[in-house]
């Protein structure tokens, strides 16, 4: 799953990683899986620039993940078709109820025929300007994403999070990674979600998949921040509704 390249590779490749290590894991705490959908849905709630101001940028923020997904996609290992959603009032409002469809190998981005073997991943993008809340609205009913993630999102720094989440949790029933930028802010991520009465699959702990990169700002309290430093993943209880 390493893809080298030192600290600027692993902070180009941290959301990537950070997304196929938390698929792995949850592999092993869940259920086995009825028979594979054809398509794994992604949900990234928060979503601003970072994720891409372009089908082409979210595409290479998140391309060691797609070659990932593409390489199991072409042994039968896993779906033909990756469901990629960016949410949240940040993300660039031109992009606002758009989609864009590409198809990915092994190798990264292929011709937009390459499919017709069936050997490419079908990757399809999809953008919301707004809230979780007002995401689920639109599309009623929401069928169930395999994974809805917060990048770095401060769960714990605004009372808007808390709602969303829980609707996220215990109506549409979905798995969520959080990531923090340090340890301080993921045990403040972990006491403010501890609120929604989740089934923890993994509580705070430090991310071997992280960014390695200082950011050139800190928080309020002087503390240094790395891009997804901390992760823990929460779900609904079993037989909650």
């Amino acid at each position: 799953m390493a893809v080298g390249g030192g600290d600027a590779q692993m902070h180009v490749d941290s959301r990537s990683l950070t997304l196929i290590a938390c698929l792995e894991r949850l592999r092993a705490q869940l259920p086995p899986a009825p028979p594979a959908s054809p398509a794994l849905t992604v949900l990234v709630l928060g979503a601003d620039h970072r994720e891409g101001n372009t089908p082409l940028e979210t595409s290479a923020v998140f391309a060691a993940f797609l070659r990932w997904l593409a390489a199991r996609s072409a042994t039968a290992e896993t779906h033909a078709t990756l469901r990629l959603a960016l949410v949240g009032p940040n993300v660039a409002r031109q992009l606002h109820e758009t989609r864009a469809e590409q198809h990915w190998t092994a190798l990264g981005r292929a011709a937009e025929d390459a499919d017709d073997d069936g050997d490419a991943l079908r990757v399809q993008l999809s953008y919301f300007v707004g809230s979780f809340d007002a995401f689920a609205a639109a599309r009623a009913p929401l069928a169930a994403p395999d994974l809805a993630v917060c990048f770095n999102a401060g769960v714990w720094g605004y009372d808007e999070w808390l709602p969303s989440l829980q609707l996220l949790l215990h109506a549409v029933r979905a798995p969520l990674l959080v990531t923090s930028y340090n340890a301080h802010e993921a045990q403040d991520d972990e006491d403010a979600l501890e609120a929604l009465a989740p089934r923890w699959f993994w509580r705070a702990e430090k991310n071997p998949h992280g960014s390695r990169t200082l950011r050139a700002t800190r928080n309020a309290l002087g503390s240094e921040l790395r891009e997804n430093d901390h992760w823990m993943c929460l779900g609904p209880l079993a037989g909650a509704s």
